[in-house]
């Protein structure tokens, strides 16, 4: 009879929990709301199509009853449809350095990348130590970046204590639900546990309110599997929520656009909550210590939620407790609840309860708690300890979390204020809430000024945001990376025109790159001793493979390969976001190092912008207008002082040419459409050791040395440069284009002088290489690109009247149309 009665409690229970964890949702009524809310953000971006860069996300958003009492609260859930895909996710995983005294980073995030290297995953993982964070992370700028760099953040479990305390990651991560998940990395389902949660959507809640969001589809993704994609969120959301359905009030579906469409409402209230369950994180709750003592009554086992077990001596684990070593948490957790109190009054203290430890023995219930001992309970409630206390240390506790205490607060004062201004006549009464307190009560806590930017944002498009980017004005950290090889003396050029341009150290430091183990040339790097960074010498990497008819260009080879190795490291190992690339034999103008601070923000905001480089190809003194400030959009990657993302060469490096690496970048398949900025007026010059490269002075008399760059500094942060923009700058260059009239060749020598702008048309490659020798431009094409163009045009100045040579495409489709 008892077991009967015994099996029927565990079975009630056992339906009990599976109830409520079912979820309440009619997924008729979801499809509904889910294809309703797609349509209400199509018809609202009507007018903005070309400014959707990516998807809209629509999230499922919970009211709960009863606020879990923890700061943070993440649910992981893994998608049977992704919407996310794997190889264009960001992850950064945070781990403890080698070697904690020194200063070095670099050996352990070495260490760490080619062991996860060695996976194969198909997402990108960014390795950073913590004495890293604690040297880069002090400004408030570089954490927002780093926060918004990522989509995803993973740490040791070792130093998530470190990361916790204090502001070392800041308010942006908590946020923005980007606080770091911890992972064991010595593991071994290492593997399995980071691919799990690289591929998982998370959903999230403070411990400060009432909302739990996680999104489960986009407006991209089809109705069904946005559907199935709900129900598996609600699965989690059953099972791992604290307080399961019953602690949810309301459910709707969210878009970004500020609209949502209810699709649960819930008779429960709060007081059918009765526990919240939070689930526990702590490897040493999850761990269960028992007797083996069918062996030795003086051992104990230790299993532990990877699967791993100890197996120890009682004296041991009594012993580690005193000594508070790791077992003595776990050992308190294990004994907690159970107090058994002993007969022996003739044995010490001390001896009491180390025979009180031995002799319990741990019995738990359903919800997996020990069973309090109620005998024990009531002797002890009338001590004098109980008595100083409202309740019993070992009394469960409701977890329920109380009101915010300044919302009460404000609640409270105004509601007091109303009721002693009932009987008062006259508005020039003083209560103690004034108007603008009571609306910022309403609003949540918000004042007006928050109040009046949500308000904002909800009317605010990407071109805004756009324009706020660039209007900000704000120098990021751009290091220059120097290329050598065995032209001392133009290293030593180069880079006193580099420290004497450079006004913040910190912003801009110099990185040289070394190749051909020239000791002249390496004597004159270390003399700038702390005014550069770093010197990276180029390792025996073995000798070059050079195909028998391309022995003559060998040096093109090297070159390649110094390139990939230096670029890889600086960005990747020193883990810089951009840089700017520089050769030995380049000359810079006074203000190149603020032309890239002032268009690095186009890089973020436009994305069809890949590259930004401080060379004109064509840029001779009488083919160019002097105008400095002024910036063009180019399908030619010109190079010759240039800046690379991290972002891109990501994207290239596991492509990388043994040779001629330039003219590899101007393939289609690298430039997919994309476009570099460059100068009317170039900000770097070659200089005459340029002469004595690989190329043997090429163009150098011809080109090169006419090009002349900019003299006079200008005042970027001063200028708008929204114009350069694809969806601003497309429209107004092809109507300046289109309203130019159109000559011939034969007509240049009888243009006239008032005539500000004129086209030259051609069909073919033929017609452009006889344009161009008239203008004396450049002539050649690389991949049917020819230099400096943008969508088939090439402008330059002749006499007083700017030329556009346009290609005969109207309208413009692609190169690949452009015949011989």
């Amino acid at each position: 009879m008892g077991k009967k009665s015994i099996e029927t409690k565990t079975e009630t229970v056992q339906k009990e929990n599976k109830n409520l964890s079912e979820c309440p949702f009619d997924f008729q009524l979801c499809r509904k709301a889910l294809v309703a809310l797609k349509q209400i953000i199509t018809n609202a971006q009507q007018g903005h199509k070309k400014l959707l860069d990516e998807s809209i996300p629509i999230s499922l958003y919970l009211h709960v009853h009863k606020i879990p009492r923890c700061t943070y609260l993440r649910l992981a859930s893994q998608l049977p449809h992704p919407f996310i895909q794997q190889d264009t996710r960001d992850v950064c995983l945070f781990v403890r350095d080698d070697d904690i005294s020194g200063r070095d980073f670099e050996s352990t995030i070495r260490r760490f990348k080619s062991m996860i290297d060695q996976f194969k995953l198909p997402f990108n993982i960014d390795i950073m130590t913590l004495k890293q964070l604690n040297q880069e992370l002090v400004p408030y700028e570089a954490k927002r970046k780093l926060c918004a760099r990522y989509d995803l953040f993973l740490a040791d479990r070792r130093i998530m204590t470190s990361l916790m305390r204090g502001q070392l990651l800041g308010k942006h991560f908590r946020h923005h639900g980007k606080m770091p998940l911890g992972i064991n990395v010595f593991n071994k389902d290492f593997k399995q546990r980071l691919t799990s949660l690289c591929s998982s959507i998370f959903g999230r809640m403070a411990g400060t309110g009432p909302l739990f969001s996680m999104q489960f589809t986009t407006v991209q993704q089809s109705i069904d599997h946005g559907i199935e994609n709900l129900k598996s969120i609600c699965e989690t959301i059953g099972q791992e929520l604290p307080g399961s359905w019953l602690n949810i009030g309301h459910a709707y579906l969210y878009g970004n656009n500020l609209q949502s469409l209810p699709i649960y409402y819930s008779t429960h209230n709060k007081n059918d909550v009765k526990k919240l369950n939070l689930p526990s994180n702590d490897p040493n709750e999850l761990t269960h210590i028992g007797e083996l003592s069918t062996i030795d009554k003086n051992l104990n086992v230790i299993v532990e939620p990877n699967g791993n077990i100890h197996l120890t001596k009682r004296t041991k684990l009594n012993n580690n407790f005193k000594k508070k070593k790791p077992t003595k948490r776990l050992q308190k957790i294990w004994t907690k609840g159970i107090q058994k109190s002993s007969t022996d009054k003739h044995q010490s203290k001390k001896q009491k309860n180390i025979n009180n430890r031995d002799d319990d023995t741990p019995n738990f219930n359903t919800d997996g708690k020990p069973l309090v001992d109620t005998a024990f309970v009531k002797r002890i409630s009338s001590t004098r300890l109980a008595k100083k206390s409202d309740k019993p240390k070992h009394k469960e506790e409701n977890f329920a979390s109380k009101p915010a205490p300044r919302a009460e607060k404000r609640k409270r004062l105004l509601a007091a204020a109303k009721q002693s201004s009932k009987g008062d006549q006259g508005d020039d009464v003083p209560t103690l809430v004034d108007d603008s307190e009571e609306r910022k009560i309403k609003s949540g806590g918000r004042n007006d000024e928050t109040s009046r930017i949500m308000g904002d944002i909800q009317i605010c498009d990407q071109q805004l945001l756009r324009e706020l980017l660039l209007q900000l004005k704000i120098d990021v950290l751009l290091p220059i990376v120097v290329f050598a090889c065995n032209r001392p003396r133009a290293l030593q050029t180069h880079i006193e025109a580099l420290l004497k341009i450079r006004k913040n150290p910190d912003l801009n430091p110099i990185i040289v790159s070394l190749d051909c183990n020239d000791q002249a040339t390496l004597q004159v790097a270390k003399n700038f001793s702390n005014k550069i960074k770093t010197i990276i010498q180029l390792p025996d990497l073995g000798p070059i493979i050079v195909p028998p008819e391309n022995q003559l260009l060998a040096g093109y080879y090297k070159i390649a390969r110094h390139y990939n190795y230096s670029l890889n490291r600086v960005l990747n190992e020193f883990n810089y976001d951009a840089i700017i690339i520089t050769e030995d034999d380049l000359e810079v103008s006074p203000d190149f190092l603020d032309y890239f601070q002032a268009v690095y923000p186009l890089l973020k905001v436009d994305k069809t912008i890949w590259c930004i480089s401080a060379w004109n190809d064509n840029g001779i003194d009488q083919k160019i207008n002097r105008q400095a400030d002024l910036l063009h959009r180019s399908d030619f990657f010109p190079g010759l002082g240039w800046l690379l993302t991290k972002t891109v060469w990501n994207e290239i490096k596991d492509h990388w040419p043994p040779a001629f690496w330039d003219d590899w970048m101007r393939k289609p398949e690298q430039r997919r459409d994309r476009v570099c900025i460059r100068p009317e007026v170039s900000r770097t010059g070659i200089s005459p050791e340029g002469k004595k490269g690989v190329s043997g002075g090429q163009f150098y008399d011809s080109y090169l040395r006419k090009i002349i760059k900019n003299t006079d500094p200008i005042d970027w942060k001063s200028i708008d440069l929204n114009y350069l923009i694809k969806d601003q700058y497309d429209p107004v260059f092809d109507s300046r284009v289109n309203a130019c009239s159109v000559i011939t060749v034969s007509d240049l020598n009888m243009l006239d002088t008032d005539l500000k702008c004129a086209r030259l048309r051609y069909s073919n490659k033929k017609e452009f290489i006889a344009i161009a020798d008239v203008l004396q431009i450049m002539n050649d094409f690389k991949d049917n690109v020819p230099r400096t163009a943008y969508r088939g045009v090439v402008q330059c100045r002749y006499d007083k009247t700017r030329i556009y040579v346009t290609s005969n495409q109207q309208p413009w489709r692609s190169y690949a149309e452009i015949s011989e």
